[in-house]
C-alpha cells in the first residue's frame, strides 16, 4: 500500500472524531468554585504573564498531580525558589474555567480540558517543596527567560512582544491591540511556532554541522536535540510537535538513504498526538496546523494549471490552505478574513528575513548591546508593515465574511466533496480514458471529468456555506447581569439592549461571537431602552469595533427612547454621541412609534413621548412584537411611573394583550415590577428573565417567581439555563435553553 501511514492516520482520524462526538469526556469531579484547597503535584511548566488587573509580572506554576492532569497556580509573590521537577505543595482558592453560556461563545473549560488543565488557584500559599530538581527543563527556561530579556533590552515593547511570540511561542508580552488586527486579518499564524521555523532553524543548524566536517548521523542528532528542546522552550504546542516530528522524519530519511514523504511524516505526527491526546480532535489549533500541511500535500496538485503555475502561483498555496481549513473557521470562528490569501502573500516572504534579523538582535544584544538595538530596526520597520497591512485590510468593506456555524453534517458533506475534488484530479482521470481514443475526444473526456471535480466543490462549498433561518427567532444571551436580545427574521436583524454590570467585554466575549456564529454581519437597529450601564456597556463596545475596522459589525440604526432633554443622563448623551461618531442614524421613538419590518409588526407602547423623570428606568422603552399568532412584549427594565403608564395602557387596549405569548420580564425579574394585576392583564405563556449568576441583587426575586407559577407560565431564567433561543418556523413555536 502507498503511505500506509496516510491511510492508518485518516482512519484514526475519523474514527476518533467520530466518538468524541458521542462518547462523554470523562471529565473527574472537580472541586466547587472559590474553595480553598490544599494540592500536591509535581512542577511541569512555568511562565511569567502580567496580571490582568494590577499590570503587574506574575508567576504562573502548572503542577502535574497523580492523575496526570494539571492545576495552574497563579502566584503573585514567590518566596520559594520553585524549580521544574520539584514537588510542591499549595494552598489556593480554586477558580474553575468558565463554560461557554451562548452559541458562539468561547468554552475555557473544554480548551483547557483539552491540555489536560483541571482548573486554576488563586491567593496561592506554598506550603512545602521537595524532591529533586529537573536541570534539564530548568536550564531551558532560564535561557528562555534571558532570550526574553534581551529581546526587552533591544528592541521597543510592541515588537518585542511580537518577536517573543514568534521566536519563543510566548504570547503574553503580545500587544491587545496587534493580536486582534493579525487575527482580524487572518496571519495571527505567523506568532505560532511550526514548520517555517523549524525548517529554517533546524535545516540552517543541520547544514552548518556538515559543513564543519561531521557526520551525517552526529549532524542529523544534533540538529534534532537542539530543536527538541528548542520546541520544549516554545512550550511545545501542537504546531511545534508536528514541526518537529517531520523534521526528525526528514533527517532520519537522509540518513538511511531514503525519499522523504511529507505527508506520512505528517501521519505520524498526527497519530501521535491523537493517541497522546483524542482531545485533539476537536482542537483548532490542531486541526490548522495540519489542514495547512494537508492542503499542500493533496489539495494543491488538484488545483488547475493556470493556479500552481501560471501567474497566479504566488496565490496558490494560499488558496489551497483556504479551502481545508474553511470548515475550521467555520467550526469554530464563524467568521472568515477574506483579505487574508493576499495578505499572507504580502507578509509570508518576510517571515524568514524577520527571525533572521530576530536571531540577530538576541545575538548582537548578547554581545554589544547597540549592535543588537541596531538590528532591531529592522524588525521593526518589518512588524510596522505589518500592521500596515492589516490597517488597510481592515480599512477595505467586507473584510470579514460573516459565515456563520457550520454543524457537524455540513462539515463532513464538505470535506467528501473536498476529498472527491482531489480524488478526480488529472491522473486519476488518465486511468478511465481509453488511449486509443482521438486527442479531441480525449479533450472532451478530460473537460467532463474536470466539470465534474469543479461541481462536486461547489456543492461541497454551498452545501458548508448554507444557513436556514426560522421566520422569527429571539434569543436571550446571558450576559450576567444585564440585558441583550437578538431578534432574527429573514429579512432583518435587531439588537435590544446589550450591557452588564458583572461581566467586561460582552461585545468581545458574547455579543460578537454570538452575531457571528448567526451569520449576522449587520445589525438593521439597535435598541436602547435606557441608558443604565447593565444595558448599554455592548453597545458602546460595539461602536468601538467598528471604528476599529470596516470589517465589524455594523449598526445601520441606533433607536433610543424619546424623552424630554431634562431626562437625559451622562450615558444617554454619551451614546448619542458615540453613535454620530460612527456615523450611525439616531431615531427616537415613544407610545405609537412603529417600525417598518415586512416580517413582523413591532409597535413602541413606552415611554409616552417626551417624558420628563429623572429615573432612566422609568422611561424604558416597551416594545410589543406580532406575527401571526405569536406576541411578545419586550419591557427593558420599566418601573415607577413608567410602569404605571404601561399598566393604563395595556388596560385600555386589553384584547390586545391578553394571552401574551412572551414576556420578557422586566428589571431583571425584581419584586416592584411584574406585580399580579400586570399579569392578570397581559397573561403570557412564556416568560424570560435576563440575570446574573448569584448576582448582589438576588435578581430574580421569589415573589415574581411565584406570581408566575400562580398564573401557569413557564419561566426560563438565563442564569440557570444560559441563552434561551425561541423559535417560530409555519406558526410552531419552539423554546431551547443554551445549558440542559
Amino acid at each position: 500500500m502507498k503511505r500506509p501511514l496516510c491511510a492508518i492516520g485518516g482512519l484514526l482520524a475519523v474514527v476518533v472524531f467520530f466518538l468524541v462526538q458521542i462518547l462523554p469526556t470523562g471529565e473527574s469531579s472537580l472541586p466547587a468554585d472559590r474553595q480553598v484547597i490544599t494540592i500536591i503535584g509535581e512542577i511541569s511548566g512555568k511562565e511569567n504573564r502580567i496580571n490582568s488587573f494590577s499590570g503587574e509580572k506574575q508567576l504562573v506554576v502548572y503542577l502535574k498531580k497523580d492523575n496526570g492532569k494539571k492545576v495552574m497556580l497563579y502566584i503573585d509573590d514567590a518566596e520559594y525558589n520553585l524549580p521544574f521537577g520539584c514537588f510542591v505543595k499549595a494552598k489556593g482558592k480554586v477558580k474553575l474555567f468558565s463554560e461557554d453560556r451562548n452559541p458562539g461563545e468561547f468554552d475555557s473549560r473544554n480548551y483547557y480540558r483539552i491540555l489536560k488543565i483541571e482548573y486554576c488557584l488563586t491567593d496561592v500559599q506554598i506550603l512545602g517543596i521537595g524532591g529533586e530538581k529537573d536541570g534539564f527543563s530548568e536550564g531551558i527556561y532560564n535561557v528562555r527567560l534571558y532570550l526574553e530579556q534581551v529581546l526587552d533590552n533591544v528592541l521597543r515593547p510592541k515588537d518585542a512582544g511580537v518577536m517573543k511570540a514568534v521566536l519563543l511561542g510566548n504570547k503574553n508580552g503580545l500587544d491587545e491591540d496587534v493580536k486582534e488586527a493579525f487575527t482580524r486579518n487572518g496571519i495571527i499564524h505567523i506568532m505560532a511556532v511550526s514548520g517555517l521555523h523549524i525548517s529554517i532553524i533546524g535545516m540552517t543548524l543541520y547544514k552548518l554541522i556538515r559543513r564543519t566536517g561531521a557526520g551525517i548521523i552526529i549532524s542529523a542528532l544534533s540538529a534534532i536535540s537542539v530543536m527538541y528542546m528548542y520546541g520544549v522552550m516554545c512550550g511545545m504546542s501542537t504546531s511545534a510537535f508536528r514541526a518537529i516530528i517531520m523534521f526528525m522524519v526528514r533527517l532520519f530519511a537522509d540518513v538511511i538513504g531514503r525519499t522523504y514523504d511529507m505527508l506520512s511524516a505528517l501521519s505520524l505526527a498526527g497519530i501521535m498526538l491523537l493517541c497522546a491526546q483524542p482531545l485533539y480532535i476537536k482542537h483548532s489549533g490542531f486541526l490548522m496546523s495540519f489542514g495547512a500541511v494537508l492542503a499542500i500535500g493533496y489539495v494543491l496538485p488538484a488545483l488547475p494549471e493556470v493556479i500552481r503555475k501560471g501567474k497566479l502561483k504566488i496565490f496558490s498555496a494560499s488558496l489551497s490552505i483556504m479551502l481545508v481549513t474553511l470548515p475550521v473557521y467555520m467550526s469554530f470562528y464563524y467568521t472568515y478574513p477574506v483579505y487574508s490569501i493576499f495578505l499572507n502573500v504580502l507578509i509570508l516572504p518576510l517571515m524568514s528575513l524577520l527571525m533572521l534579523f530576530g536571531i540577530l538582535c538576541i545575538f548582537l544584544g548578547t554581545v554589544f548591546l547597540p549592535s543588537g538595538v541596531m538590528a532591531g530596526t529592522v524588525c521593526h520597520l518589518i512588524i510596522r508593515w505589518f500592521i500596515f497591512c492589516c490597517d488597510v485590510g481592515s480599512s477595505i468593506p467586507g473584510s470579514t465574511w460573516y459565515a456563520g456555524h457550520a454543524g457537524i453534517l455540513q462539515v463532513v458533506l464538505y470535506l467528501m466533496a473536498l476529498g472527491m475534488f482531489v480524488i478526480l484530479k488529472s491522473g486519476v482521470m488518465e486511468e478511465y480514458i481509453n488511449p486509443d481514443l482521438e486527442n479531441k475526444r480525449k479533450r472532451r473526456f478530460r473537460f467532463f471529468f474536470e466539470g465534474i471535480r469543479y461541481f462536486i466543490l461547489f456543492a461541497g462549498i454551498m452545501v458548508l456555506c448554507i444557513r436556514i433561518r426560522p421566520e422569527l427567532r429571539i434569543t436571550a444571551l446571558d450576559v450576567g447581569q444585564g440585558d441583550g436580545i437578538v431578534i432574527e427574521t429573514k429579512t432583518a436583524n435587531y439588537l435590544i439592549d446589550g450591557g452588564s454590570t458583572s461581566k467586561k467585554n460582552i461585545a468581545k466575549y458574547q455579543l460578537i461571537p454570538f452575531l457571528s456564529y448567526s451569520g449576522i454581519s449587520k445589525l438593521d437597529a439597535v435598541i436602547m431602552t435606557h441608558e443604565d450601564e447593565d444595558h448599554i456597556s455592548g453597545i458602546l463596545e460595539l461602536m468601538d469595533e467598528m471604528e476599529k475596522s470596516r470589517g465589524s459589525i455594523r449598526i445601520e440604526n441606533l433607536i433610543l427612547p424619546k424623552v424630554d432633554e431634562a431626562s437625559k443622563g451622562n450615558n444617554y448623551l454619551e451614546i448619542e454621541r458615540k453613535a454620530k461618531e460612527c456615523g450611525i442614524p439616531v431615531m427616537y421613538i415613544g407610545r405609537g412609534d412603529r417600525f417598518n419590518d415586512s416580517d413582523m409588526e413591532v409597535c413602541c407602547i413606552g415611554p409616552q413621548k417626551n417624558m420628563i423623570t429623572d429615573e432612566p428606568n422609568a422611561y424604558s422603552t416597551v416594545l410589543y412584537l406580532r406575527k401571526g399568532e405569536f406576541s411578545g412584549l419586550f419591557t427593558g427594565d420599566v418601573d415607577g411611573q413608567g410602569q404605571e403608564n404601561l399598566r393604563e395602557y395595556i388596560r385600555e387596549n386589553r384584547e390586545k394583550f391578553n394571552n401574551l405569548t412572551l414576556l420578557k420580564v422586566a428589571h431583571h425579574g425584581s419584586r416592584y415590577t411584574t406585580d399580579e394585576e400586570f399579569l392578570d392583564l397581559i397573561m403570557p405563556r412564556i416568560a424570560i428573565i435576563s440575570c446574573g449568576i448569584k448576582n448582589r441583587y438576588h435578581h430574580p426575586h421569589k415573589e415574581v417567581i411565584d406570581r408566575l407559577e400562580k398564573i401557569g407560565t413557564r419561566t426560563y431564567i438565563t442564569a440557570e439555563s444560559g441563552a434561551i433561543i425561541t423559535s417560530l418556523d409555519d406558526n410552531r413555536l419552539k423554546i431551547n435553553t443554551y445549558i440542559n
